[in-house]
């Protein structure tokens, strides 16, 4: 599922010996820290060095999560969106016309951030495309093969996926409610598409078989 937008990692170890973080500070915020509102005046790039945020809209009634940022993905705050520390996370950060300059000055630095802005383009695009065109069934598919390419690991019985994600966070991702997410998940595995393996995995023995349910509908 696109909308949890997986950005680009480039490799920490060889940007932290790199130019990029040059003129970056490394903070350590809490779990609920509010990183960044829409109203926020400041605007910054933050790159993640551990835990996790949270990148969402909120409206009168409801919040849409657009992405879960971890270890190596970069952000700016420049969005009309909430950040938010769902555990805690150290970060660096740069105030943007800093890093604009150093955009300008560096050479090495713009292929990686090229990289970073298509995927987030990209990844705006299939949120679009998956609330419009996908009912949830499908878009619920799409979000588990790519948790499955991403971080699945290979079993004689098929692929271990972890999910450290609740059935509230899904459900926000993926625009529906926790009960849908909770029902198909269930359902899945009574039609052995799926297996629980604890409350934080699942074992999906076809990869070919979740795939076939990722088809937008007709």
């Amino acid at each position: 599922m696109h909308a949890h937008a997986h950005l680009a990692k480039p490799d920490l170890a060889t940007i932290a010996q790199g130019a990029l973080l040059d003129g970056f500070t490394l903070r350590d915020v809490p779990k609920g820290y509010l990183l960044s509102t829409p109203d926020s005046p400041h605007n910054q790039v933050l790159m993640v060095q551990s835990g996790r945020l949270r990148v969402y809209l909120a409206g009168d009634n409801r919040e849409l999560n657009l992405s879960f940022l971890e270890a190596g993905d970069i952000y700016t705050t420049h969005t009309p969106t909430y950040v938010e520390a769902v555990v805690p996370t150290s970060i660096w950060l740069i105030d943007t016309p800093t890093f604009a300059r150093k955009l300008a000055t560096d050479p090495s630095v713009t292929p990686v951030m090229m990289r970073v802005m298509g995927r987030l383009l990209s990844n705006a695009v299939g949120l679009i495309e998956d609330l419009a065109f996908r009912g949830v069934p499908a878009r619920l598919a799409r979000f588990l093969c790519q948790l499955a390419e991403r971080r699945g690991l290979r079993q004689e019985h098929g692929w271990l996926v972890p999910l450290d994600f609740s059935m509230q966070d899904i459900a926000s991702l993926l625009g529906t409610t926790r009960q849908s997410i909770s029902s198909l998940i269930n359902q899945w595995g009574r039609e052995g598409v799926l297996l629980r393996q604890s409350r934080r995995s699942l074992l999906v023995p076809s990869l070919d078989a979740l795939r076939a349910r990722c088809s937008p509908l007709p």
